[in-house]
Order: structure tokens, then C-alpha cells, then sequence
């Protein structure tokens, strides 16, 4: 009985922590369904009208291990807090921007605060749960991560044709106050546990170097330029450089670096943290991929683009439950293998599709596919911390979301590419075609490092160092 109240008592704070989270994530689909109308309202281009996506995506990365360090040393809930309130004034400088240097300072402090919240979740109800029951823990979080950018292209779509762009950033302003009264009501403390490693600059410039020049090659190289180019090459290369310096480093201090090189020792924790890259190219590739195909190919308004995808986020709906109980009772490995499988079905069928394929099987097909992007998601957030130590958890949570965040970027820039090299020779729905072809390409290889999750009941944080 007391398992079942610790669970119910988590799963509720879960679902507040939640909460919180919902503007950040609306915020991000809702601007990528407006960049055509800033760049012609701001009469710019759009190698300039990227940077309003790229900018807020560096600064939530490098804010990531900042927020990683910090649940170590200051109350949980007061960084939540504060972080909400650094969104709600990056949203205010955006949504009463008139030029794009102005509009970009915004999003770089929207970037900030959501680079803090979102990490936040998984590293709090982790924490607090001891990593029992994380499947179903890991349901209750994961689901706003699909199923709000679903909804988002039809929310921002409304607002832009009704009102304006602005309103886009305006009204989160409602969304994080009532979020704030809320969490600061309901939401317990998450005392500091005051120890581990104070904040290390020499990690901190290395990841965010490592960060910023890896998305700055791949936007470089989505938006035209080619791969062998000064202009793509010389920020990946950077990239590589502080990887290895990085590296090195946290071998020589061990003690200082942010992110223990201790969790790479875990088959789990690999096999885990390359999943969500991989998941990060075909699950935010995807997203970024099936609007344009239905607006584009198939003819349609951006208000009922958003409403076909709500069948994916159906499809969540309908399994997250079940895969939540199915992760905590036999662990992720066999739950990821099917989620491939089942993924794999509700994308190859547009390989296929084309602008008169009826509406019912574009709905069915992406139905499946909502099935199994969440067993793609949920099984590996949870997996990726099974046997992890507890002083670990704010450090796996912080590589796990840096490279999640880079294979959303990776995935974007490869489809977008294999579009517009397309494009000219083979027709738009043909290149459509073949960019869902990549994107079954890439669920597919994930089935390689699916071998290595866990495939029994998961041991909880605090057994394992019992054990140790």
C-alpha cells in the first residue's frame, strides 16, 4: 500500500512538474509555423529568419549542464520557478519585438529558461523516486513532449491568421503565470543534497562549445551551404576538437568535469543515450518533416495540418500507458524492438502516399506511428537511468538532453536537405518520398543499440548502490 501511495504521490508530481513545462513546448512548434510569416513581416531571409529557431536552441543547450550543476546545490523547486520567470521575460521581449536582433535577444532568454526546465522534470522525479517505477513515471512526462508540438501547428496556425505572429510569444505570458501560481502551491521542495561537484567552467566551455559549434555546422549545412565547405566544416570540426578536449579532461579531472565520463561505462546508459539521438534525428526530423509534407504536398492550411497530426498524438494516448507497465515489468529492450517495428509501419507508408491517397489511411498510418514513437521515447528516458548512482543523475540527465537535442538538429538538416536536393530533379512529392525513406532509415539502425537496454525488471537506484 505504501508503494502504491509513493507511486500515485510521484506520478502527481510528475504531472505538476509537467505543468510547467507546457509553454516551452508550445512555444517551439508554434514558432517554426511562423518563421514565413516574420521573415516576410520582417522583410528578411531566411538564412536570417533561422536564426530565430538556432539561437533559442544554443542557448537551451548550453544551459542544460548549468541546470544539471544547480540541482545539486539550491532547492529544486525555486530553480523551477526561477527559470519560468526567465521564460515568461524572454517571452515578453519576443512578442514585443519589431526587429530581429531584438527578437532574437528574446529567444535567447526563452532558450535559457526552458534549457533549465526541461532537464529539470526528468532529473527531479528521478531523484525523488529513487528510479522505481519509472516507466510509468516517464509516461506521465513524456506525453507533453509529443503530443503539445502536435498540437502546436494548429494552436500557432489559429493565432497567426486571427490575430498575429506576436501572439505566439504573447500568449505564453497567461500560460506561465497560472504555471508559477500553481507550482508554487502544490509543487513540494526538492531540498539541495549539497554535494557533488561545484560548477566547473572549463566543462562548461568545452559543452557549450562542443553544442553551439555542432548546430551551427548543421544549420549552416540545412540552409544550403555544403558539407565540405569552410562555412559547415569549420564549426564541426570545433565541435570534434572540444569533444576530445572534453575528454580529455574529464579523464584528467575526474572530480571537477560536469559530466562523469563513469556513465559511458554502462552498456545501458550508452545503448541509452544513443537511442535518444537517434529517436532525437527520426522523431523531431519527422515532426519537422510531416506538416511541410501534408501543407505542401497534399494541399493543406496550417490549422488542418496540426489537426491530421492529432492522430499521432492518438496513437501516444492509446500506448503510453501500457508501455509505461511494460518498461517497469520486463525492461526497454523488448518494448523498443516492437516500438521500431510499429514505428517503421506508420512511416514507411509514405513512402507510398501521394497527394490523393485518401485521407483515412494518411490518418491510420499516422495513428501507428504515434504508437510507436512513444515506445521509442518513454522505454529509453526511463532505461537510461537504470542503475544509475543517485549523485549521477543530474550528470546523465544533462548528456542524455545534449544529445538528444543535437540528433532534433541533425534530423531536421538531413531532411530538409534530401528535400531540397530533390526537389528540382524528381518533383515535390517524389522528394517528400524519399526524405520518409531516410526517416525509416534512421528508426531502423536504432534497433542496433535497442539490443543493449535492459531486458528484465529494471533495479532501482537505491538497490544498486545497496548492492555496491
Amino acid at each position: 500500500m505504501k508503494t502504491q501511495m509513493n507511486t500515485r504521490h510521484m506520478l502527481q508530481i510528475a504531472l505538476f512538474l509537467v505543468i510547467g513545462a507546457i509553454a516551452p513546448l508550445l512555444d517551439t512548434t508554434m514558432t517554426n509555423v511562423a518563421l514565413d510569416t516574420i521573415m516576410k513581416s520582417m522583410a528578411v531571409s531566411v538564412n536570417d529568419v533561422q536564426w530565430v529557431t538556432t539561437s533559442y536552441v544554443l542557448a537551451l543547450g548550453i544551459a542544460v549542464p548549468i541546470a544539471g550543476w544547480a540541482t545539486n546545490w539550491f532547492d529544486g523547486k525555486r530553480i523551477y520557478l526561477w527559470a519560468l520567470i526567465v521564460f515568461l521575460i524572454g517571452s515578453l521581449v519576443s512578442s514585443f519585438s519589431t526587429t530581429l536582433p531584438i527578437l532574437i535577444i528574446g529567444r535567447i532568454i526563452q532558450g535559457a529558461g526552458a534549457g533549465i526546465i526541461v532537464p529539470l522534470i526528468t532529473t527531479l522525479v528521478v531523484q525523488a523516486s529513487g528510479g522505481t517505477g519509472l516507466g510509468k513515471i516517464m509516461a506521465v512526462v513524456g506525453l507533453p513532449v509529443v503530443l503539445i508540438p502536435i498540437l502546436g501547428p494548429s494552436i500557432g496556425g489559429f493565432l497567426i491568421d486571427t490575430l498575429s505572429w506576436h501572439w505566439i510569444f504573447l500568449v505564453n505570458v497567461p500560460l506561465v503565470i497560472i504555471a508559477w501560481v500553481l507550482l508554487s502551491w502544490k509543487l513540494p521542495a526538492f531540498p539541495a543534497p549539497r554535494t557533488g561537484k561545484h560548477l566547473d567552467f572549463p566543462s562548461l566551455i568545452t559543452l557549450a562549445g562542443l553544442f553551439t559549434s555542432a548546430i551551427i555546422g548543421i544549420t549552416r549545412f540545412s540552409t544550403g551551404d555544403h558539407f565540405f565547405s569552410a562555412k559547415v566544416l569549420t564549426p564541426i570540426l570545433l565541435a570534434i576538437t572540444f569533444l576530445i578536449g572534453y575528454v580529455v579532461y574529464a579523464s584528467l579531472r575526474p572530480k571537477q568535469a560536469l559530466v562523469s565520463l563513469k556513465l559511458f561505462k554502462s552498456p545501458t546508459f550508452d545503448a541509452s543515450a544513443i537511442i535518444l539521438m537517434l529517436s532525437g534525428i527520426a522523431v523531431n526530423g519527422a515532426m519537422f518533416l510531416l506538416p511541410l509534407y501534408l501543407q505542401n504536398s497534399r494541399g493543406l492550411t496550417v490549422i488542418w495540418s496540426g489537426a491530421y497530426l492529432i492522430a499521432q498524438g492518438v496513437g501516444l494516448l492509446v500506448a503510453r500507458g501500457e508501455i509505461g507497465k511494460l518498461t517497469d515489468a520486463i525492461g526497454a529492450r523488448w518494448v523498443v524492438l516492437v516500438a521500431i517495428v510499429i514505428a517503421i509501419a506508420g512511416t514507411l507508408p509514405f513512402v507510398f502516399f501521394t497527394a490523393h491517397t485518401s485521407t483515412w489511411l494518411v490518418l491510420l498510418a499516422l495513428f501507428v506511428r504515434g504508437i510507436g514513437q512513444g515506445g521509442l521515447t518513454i522505454p529509453v528516458m526511463a532505461d537510461s537511468y537504470t542503475g544509475v548512482p543517485k549523485e549521477l543523475v543530474a550528470e546523465a540527465t544533462t548528456a542524455t538532453r545534449m544529445l538528444q537535442n543535437i540528433g532534433g538538429a541533425v534530423g531536421t538538416a538531413i531532411l530538409a536537405t534530401v528535400i531540397q536536393h530533390e526537389l528540382p530533379s524528381t518533383g515535390m512529392n517524389a522528394a517528400y518520398q524519399t526524405a520518409f525513406m531516410w526517416s525509416v532509415g534512421f528508426i531502423a539502425i536504432t534497433a542496433v543499440p535497442a539490443w543493449f537496454l535492459s531486458h528484465r525488471k529494471p533495479v532501482s537506484i537505491s538497490a544498486s548502490e545497496k548492492a555496491e
